[in-house]
């Protein structure tokens, strides 16, 4: 009963603190009329609690072992309780760099939010030159200096896009975006956060099994140790759906466009593209287009491709004008 009471206390806490991922203390600061640009609450709120939820279980679990002198009996128990702590503290230092990554913008200035610094201060004019890659947006000061790097998974990026292309339109060095005649759209960022998942669990699989002294064949057969076949299970899935997003892409150029998955690729050209289609998915308001080659729907996600979608997007949009492909949703 004492270690279900000391679970819920943690639980209430990580909610609690896990609120701390907004910026809400920056913004009684801040002019009111300013316009903020940060990371979604899912983001910010979601690697507090995690941290807080690992390292507090984890200290408040070790210091009763500890106290009960469990660590006597099973010496390598305080090395599993340091990987825990230590797992803990690292999700809140993620947390807390994602909470401090915001920007306030207005057509006079920036304030840009800096992880363990003041924040930085800038004026429109001060910003020397503006480049645009895929889908990310960085700005350098008059010494070559960066200040700033957003890209489309932060709320409100349209509208500063928008604005830092007004302001700073002049001192946009004119670039080609395609690489070898091509664009690439990956879920690489998705993968390797997959592949950590994966290894974190496969490591406390591995040092569970240590500590445990236990034979790897009675993990399987044994009730006692039901958690770890979970534990060695989920880092499997989490592994082999990494392979999949690692696997997952799209490449396309002036003339055609590739999808790649685990399975094999599809190949198309844009001569032969019947119709565009651009929808809503689900009450979540997530924006999709649809294909269609050979009677066949293709999908491409804003969800999954949020770094690249909007320059598909207008890539699209102008092969619709080109070709004069029937395009509906926009």
């Amino acid at each position: 009963m004492e270690y279900i009471v000391e679970m819920i206390f943690w639980v209430v806490l990580a909610v609690v603190l896990g609120l701390l991922g907004s910026s809400r203390r920056e913004e009684k600061k801040v002019d009111p009329d300013k316009t903020v640009m940060r990371y979604g609450p899912s983001m910010r709120y979601g690697l507090y609690m995690i941290g807080i939820l690992i390292g507090g279980m984890f200290g408040v679990f070790g210091a009763m072992a500890i106290r009960d002198r469990a660590h006597e009996a099973e010496p390598g128990l305080i090395l599993l309780i340091l990987l825990g702590v230590l797992a803990g503290i690292f999700f809140l230092v993620c947390g807390y760099i994602l909470y401090a990554r915001h920007v306030f913008f207005d057509e006079e200035e920036l304030i840009v939010g800096r992880p363990f610094k003041s924040m930085l201060h800038v004026k429109w004019q001060e910003v020397s030159r503006m480049e645009c890659k895929g889908n990310r947006l960085l700005l350098y000061g008059a010494d070559g200096r960066r200040l700033l790097c957003a890209n489309a998974v932060l709320e409100n990026f349209d509208l500063f896009s928008d604005m830092a292309k007004r302001m700073c339109s002049a001192r946009m060095p004119k670039k080609d975006s395609w690489q070898d005649g091509q664009r690439v759209m990956t879920r690489r960022t998705a993968a390797v956060a997959m592949f950590c998942l994966a290894g974190l669990l496969f490591i406390f699989f591995a040092v569970s099994l240590l500590i445990g002294k236990y034979d790897f064949r009675e993990v399987f057969t044994s009730g006692e140790q039901a958690f770890m076949p979970v534990m060695l299970a989920a880092g499997a899935a989490a592994l082999l759906y990494g392979v999949v997003l690692f696997a997952e892409k799209i490449r396309y150029t002036k003339e055609e466009i590739t999808f790649y998955r685990l399975s094999g690729k599809k190949n198309f050209l844009w001569r032969n593209l019947k119709k565009i289609r651009r929808e809503e998915q689900g009450s979540s308001g997530v924006q999709k287009l649809c294909l269609t080659w050979e009677g066949k729907e293709y999908v491409v996600s804003k969800a999954k491709y949020q770094a690249q979608y909007e320059e598909f997007l207008d890539f699209i949009i102008d092969v619709a004008l080109e070709r004069d492909v029937p395009i509906s949703g926009l």
